[in-house]
C-alpha cells in the first residue's frame, strides 16, 4: 500500500466553498498505483472528497475542486 498526502495549494473561495492553504488528507492506495490526482481521477474523486468531507466538512466534489489546479499530492510512503 502507498500513502499519499493530498493538500490544498492556496487559500481561496470557490463556488461557496472556502479552502485554506495547508488543509490536507491522507489517502491509502494499492501498491503500484500512481498519483491519485493524475491517474484514474474519475474513480478517485469520490474517495478524495469523502476524506475532505469527513475531516473538514467541505464538499470539494460539488464545487468541482478536485483537480491539480486546486490540490497537490505527495507520496508519503
Amino acid at each position: 500500500m502507498a500513502l499519499w498526502r493530498i493538500s490544498v495549494k492556496r487559500s481561496e473561495s470557490v463556488n461557496g466553498i472556502r479552502l485554506e492553504k495547508g488543509m490536507f488528507v491522507d489517502m491509502v492506495t494499492p501498491v503500484g498505483m500512481s498519483d491519485p490526482l493524475r491517474s484514474n481521477l474519475g474513480a478517485n474523486q469520490p474517495k478524495i472528497n469523502n476524506l475532505f468531507v469527513g475531516k473538514y466538512g467541505v464538499d470539494l466534489l460539488k464545487a468541482g475542486l478536485i483537480c491539480t489546479a486546486h490540490l497537490q499530492s505527495e507520496k508519503i510512503s
